[in-house]
């Protein structure tokens, strides 16, 4: 009985330039990718492929998929160590040639060309690395990974091109009873469970917001008028990030408006009068100078946020339920997580429209009743 991962390959590889394969622990992706590879090697006998095993780092990829390789072609009684030139990290498979290297290679990520790609773990894989890669991959790309994403990636854009197929540790054939009731032993781990035992996707562990969805700026298909704005100012390493804001009922609405580095004062200002007009921005209260300027020589309607703790701002706006438009929004809100285990230090990244609309949440909601107020 084939895994289905396996079983998938063989059906997308002939037509698409990425397939895809998300699953839970112990789904069979890996073995999967190399039972397939094996194959394609042999029918493909002394054709000269060049094909590239990657992952995040080398002593990853050494002690996981390339250990499966190396057991997997013993198994099949195929391996042959004098074709095995470890130097080089590099197997003659059939006349084929398969390298293996991490990505934390840089000179086998910017300066080798290949034929077919192979990504174990790809959502661990910085994005800039995986521009580097995929151009110089003539043919296909094979991506596995669990659903650790959060709920913004740069997969995103290929899963919605090419689709994906989902697998969790039920579609393999090949478990022990054992390792099964060890994976479903940890059913009461929610975050867990559920990227590792159903092969869903989630929020970071520990994420600072989980109560948020993705939507229109807009109440009941009604667009929204009485907004305001929050601006939280960067340059060289952070952006600069507007996002507009309004509060109904028990519900946030945050909309991305720019999120750009290298911004002056002037252009600052012009993109605030393109999205904001004339309506109140709330910034950064650590840039009195520069909220001055805006205001005075610019002419924004724009004052300083009032003083809160990070910490009293995202249990404040935890009361609430959030609706976000925006890439970089989506992302944030998927990322950005508590560093420690007590919920009191947030990290300091994946924070800059969610401090705007901090910000802006706060001149609204700052009140003796926790904001328990309807705003609109």
């Amino acid at each position: 009985m084939n895994n289905p991962n396996y079983d998938y390959l063989k059906e997308k590889i002939p037509s698409d330039r990425w397939v895809l394969l998300q699953g839970s622990t112990r789904s069979g992706k890996t073995w999967s990718v190399i039972n397939w590879l094996l194959h394609f090697c042999y029918n493909h006998s002394n054709n000269g492929i060049e094909i590239d095993i990657t992952r995040k780092t080398y002593k990853q990829l050494k002690s996981t998929i390339w250990k499966d390789f190396e057991d997997i072609t013993k198994m099949f009684g195929i391996y042959e160590e004098e074709k095995h030139h470890r130097t080089e990290h590099r197997y003659d498979l059939f006349g084929n040639f398969i390298n293996y290297y991490g990505v934390d290679d840089g000179a086998k990520v910017h300066g080798r060309k290949r034929d077919i790609l192979i990504m174990n773990e790809a959502n661990q894989f910085p994005e800039d690395v995986v521009d580097q890669l995929t151009p110089r991959t003539r043919y296909k790309i094979i991506a596995d990974f669990n659903p650790a994403l959060g709920r913004e990636h740069w997969l995103d854009k290929y899963i919605d091109e090419y689709g994906v197929l989902i697998t969790t540790y039920k579609d393999n054939p090949h478990l022990t009873k054992d390792q099964v009731l060890d994976i479903e032993s940890k059913r009461h781990n929610k975050y867990w469970w559920s990227i590792y035992g159903e092969g869903k996707r989630a929020n970071v562990e520990g994420a600072c917001f989980e109560n948020w969805d993705e939507g229109a700026f807009s109440i009941e298909g009604q667009p929204i008028i009485d907004s305001w704005f929050g601006l939280d100012f960067g340059y060289s390493n952070d952006p600069t990030a507007l996002v507009e804001v309004f509060i109904h009922k028990d519900t946030i609405y945050l909309k991305e408006c720019f999120y750009e580095t290298h911004l002056n004062t002037k252009q600052i200002a012009n993109l605030c009068k393109e999205f904001c007009k004339d309506k109140l921005i709330i910034a950064d209260s650590a840039e009195p100078r520069l909220i001055d300027e805006l205001r005075k020589e610019h002419g924004l309607k724009i004052k300083g946020a009032k003083k809160v703790t990070i910490n009293e701002g995202i249990v404040l706006m935890n009361d609430y339920k959030m609706i976000a438009s925006g890439s970089n929004l989506k992302k944030e809100l998927s990322m950005y997580r508590w560093a420690d285990k007590g919920k009191t230090i947030p990290i300091d990244d994946y924070n800059h429209l969610l401090d705007s609309a901090r910000y802006a949440a706060m001149f609204k909601l700052m009140n003796k009743n926790r904001g328990k107020y309807v705003i609109g």
